[in-house]
């Protein structure tokens, strides 16, 4: 039961999560595993559209267009990663026009600016799962009527050691402070991480299904949603007037404002230098381009940025201070050592109260790029 306490957007998902059922059933698409989600425990909410085994990556490779096709709502990429790079960037890409994607590792080397973490390599180890933040109301929903704190039921042989990226949520980590299970909004979809292959073996597999479902469906219902315009049949509308005959070309590009802390910053897009920041550009074309900024006596700034046809978007960075460094001319200057990142373990978002049946959003902050600072 949820408790008195627990606030208004956290009762409104209890609200959203009650109300599933009913919706419209959701087509998904499956590589290998699922994170624990157990689709026919839901065929009244999901359909299974397309499936393709473990260790097939060929087949992936070859059938792609039909995982990513406009009528799949939730993609599942699990259990290897002998797929190719460009159909990890065709499913990216699918995320980024709006479908929730699922991937577990080690399918998650394949993927890059998408995923809610940056790995580190891979470990050993069984240290126990627990709720990143115990005390956030929306997590608590997630978890409702589970533990805490999860124990592996068999050794773990392997697992992504991974830390998160900023504007990323957190729902469960390990005992030494990683990353488990985390997601991001990305574009107008959402990606979700597991850092270890079977979450089941800490969950056991009704609870791994219950988490999983929780999550899935609540980002469904917080994705941005495009509606086209619909216009309504009148008696004048029965003429046909003819207009030119002339193609007006698709929009290609897009514009990208870069600012960073602190200003005048020197960036570089795609390797050119494009002047100081603030700065904004317009015809970039539309799709990720490397970003760098540079400052002196200042961490380089390394990242990514993702420009969208026909829209402005922005991208920041934060260039640190290099503590610790005199700079004298002629004078070799040895590289100093960037201070620790310290990560996002924000849990879910806020939910948002949508008209019509009362539905929950959990968003995820927005961001755009990969901060890497220059290492020694």
């Amino acid at each position: 039961m949820v408790r008195k306490h627990i606030t208004l957007c956290a009762l409104v998902l209890v609200v959203t999560l009650a109300c599933a059922g009913p919706a419209a059933a959701e087509a998904i698409a499956v590589y290998g595993s699922t994170g624990g989600f157990i689709p026919s425990q839901h065929a009244d909410r999901f359909t299974v559209a397309y499936t393709i085994p473990a260790q097939n990556g060929h087949a992936l490779d070859a059938n792609v267009a039909s995982m990513v096709e406009p009528s799949i709502d939730v993609i599942f990429i699990g259990s290897d990663d002998s797929f190719s790079a460009a159909t990890a960037t065709a499913i990216e890409q699918a995320a980024w026009d709006g479908r929730i994607v699922v991937v577990s590792y080690p399918a998650t080397a394949k993927f890059g600016d998408s995923l809610p973490f940056t790995g580190s390599g891979a470990v050993s180890g069984s240290d126990a799962l627990e709720v990143a933040d115990p005390a956030d109301p929306v997590s608590r929903v997630i978890l409702a009527g589970l533990d805490g704190r999860f124990n592996a039921s068999a050794p773990v042989d392997e697992r992504l050691l991974a830390s998160g990226k900023p504007g990323s949520s957190t729902v469960l980590r390990y005992s030494t402070g990683e990353p488990a299970l985390a997601y991001r909004q990305y574009g107008s979809g959402y990606v979700i991480g597991w850092t270890l292959e079977d979450p089941s073996l800490y969950l056991g597999s009704s609870d791994a299904d219950t988490i999983m479902f929780r999550l899935v469906t609540s980002l469904l219902e917080g994705r941005p949603r495009t509606t086209a315009p619909t216009t309504t049949p009148t008696a004048e509308a029965t003429t046909v007037v003819p207009t030119t005959s002339a193609t007006v070309p698709p929009v290609t590009t897009g514009t990208v404002i870069i600012n960073s802390n602190p200003m005048g910053a020197t960036v570089f897009l795609d390797g050119l230098h494009r002047g100081e920041t603030p700065v904004e550009l317009s015809g970039i074309t539309a799709g990720y381009h490397s970003l760098k900024m540079t400052m002196e006596g200042r961490y380089d700034f390394d990242g990514s940025v993702t420009a969208v046809a026909g829209e402005r978007v922005t991208a920041f960075g934060s260039l640190p201070k290099e503590e610790g460094r005199t700079i004298s001319e002629g004078t070799p200057v040895p590289a100093a050592t960037p201070p620790a990142a310290t990560g996002t373990d924000n849990p879910l978002a806020s939910p948002v109260v949508i008209g019509g049946a009362i539905t929950a959003a959990i968003g995820a902050l927005v961001t755009i790029y990969t901060q890497k600072q220059k290492k020694p």
